[in-house]
């Protein structure tokens, strides 16, 4: 009875050890012995956050509006010659907004006149009009991305143009001359209203045109903004800004500007003099801009450094900056993404392992980023015979598993 008994005891337990061998070669065979990840293009942009003050080569216009009204012909930011009329100085509201409609209409009339004109309606062709349409669409679209309202209303009345020159022209429209003699009517009309005609104010000198003003016109001697220290620019920083003025405004001379910073001693390192850099500012419709570093000067007693970054890009946006915050990115590095703990040695040489088929193949890597977690390994053109040995986008590459050599059967 006793044999029996444990003859069934053992032959239990034979058949569960069976059981338990059977189903882990089962699980060994469906489950893979390595952990992999597929190798993918990845992009990287080093910045670091700064804040600072816009400094430029600033002049006042002597003019102020007083108890006028100003109407300013130009935009921030707008290029003007010497002597070209920046704003006009009515006596009143009225004057002001009859004016305004007056040169309205005006325009509108002219462009009616233009479209209706012999002279530009016999050599236009439909398909001509229509490149033409759809290159003044594509302009006006980069103008409001790039942030620049001047030019994409410049752009909008060149479209208006060329669509009253195709209704003529495809024979939808005769000509215009009822809706023109309207409109001669009704500035005729607005002529009559206005009281006093306005006070031109002139650009004394070439630059770019800047209604607001803030105070900090002059501020620093331009020629002086390189060799600010960082006590300088800490205490630019803190002063206030200026309230409404009467003054028309300022031109600024040149296209050049700068943007004095000041950074802490553990982040003067990222900056080296003669530096191409982007700076972001974060302003809706505009994008990025490049700019260098111009000077670094080290504050040796306290630590830190004033960082000036010298800047040609200009629009109505960024000419109205002071003070702002700005991310600083100094490069970008673009290659393939892996883990960082798929990164092994075969001897000296650094590289990856990656399941090819059935079999493991050892990859080499050159690492241009290394950051916590992953790593960016250079993307080589794979119709060299060292790209076509190395890493290569969508690869499976094995990121967990033990006795990784080349060539091992992966079952």
């Amino acid at each position: 009875m006793k044999s029996t008994l444990t003859q069934r005891l053992v032959m239990a337990l034979v058949t569960v050890f069976l059981l338990a061998y059977v189903g882990y070669q089962i699980w060994r065979y469906v489950t893979p012995a390595y952990k992999t990840e597929t190798a993918f293009t990845y992009t990287v942009t080093e910045t670091a956050s700064v804040n600072g003050v816009v400094l430029r080569d600033e002049v006042l216009l002597d003019n102020s509006v007083g108890n006028g009204v100003a109407s300013y012909l130009v935009g921030d930011g707008a290029k003007v010659a010497g002597g070209t009329v920046i704003a006009e100085i009515y006596r009143n509201k009225e004057d002001a907004r009859n004016i305004e409609q007056l040169r309205a209409l005006e325009k509108k009339r002219t462009q009616l006149e233009k479209a209706q004109d012999p002279g530009t309606t016999s050599f236009a062709h439909t398909d001509v009009l229509n490149r033409q349409i759809f290159s003044e669409l594509d302009t006006i679209i980069g103008s409001v991305e790039s942030g620049s309202m001047a030019g994409a209303a410049e752009n909008a009345d060149n479209l208006l143009l060329l669509m009253n020159t195709k209704q003529i022209a495809t024979g939808r429209q005769s000509d215009f001359q009822e809706t023109i003699n309207q409109l001669k009517a009704e500035e005729s009309y607005l002529s009559n209203q206005i009281s006093r005609d306005p006070r031109q104010i002139t650009a004394p000198q070439p630059g770019y045109f800047i209604r607001t003003i803030d105070g900090f016109e002059g501020k620093v001697p331009y020629k002086e903004v390189p060799d600010l220290t960082r006590a300088q620019v800490d205490e630019l920083l803190a002063q206030p800004v200026q309230g409404e003025s009467d003054r028309v405004g300022k031109v600024m001379l040149g296209h050049r500007w700068y943007y004095a910073v000041t950074v802490p001693e553990e982040d003067v390192s990222l900056y080296k003099e003669g530096a191409s850099v982007t700076l972001d500012f974060h302003l809706s419709g505009t994008q990025p801009v490049p700019a260098v570093v111009y000077s670094v000067n080290e504050d040796k007693d306290n630590g830190g450094a004033a960082v000036i970054f010298r800047c040609d890009y200009i629009n109505e946006s960024l000419v109205n900056l002071r003070f702002t915050q700005a991310d600083v990115e100094f490069k970008s590095i673009s290659g393939l993404r892996v883990s960082s703990s798929a990164i092994r040695y075969e001897g000296i040489q650094k590289g990856v392992y990656v399941s090819r088929g059935e079999t493991m193949q050892f990859r080499p890597v050159t690492i241009l980023y290394e950051s916590p977690g992953f790593v960016i390994c250079l993307e080589m053109d794979t119709n060299t015979p060292e790209g076509a040995n190395g890493l290569q986008q969508f690869d499976e590459v094995i990121i967990e598993g033990a006795q990784l050599y080349d060539g091992k059967p992966l079952k």
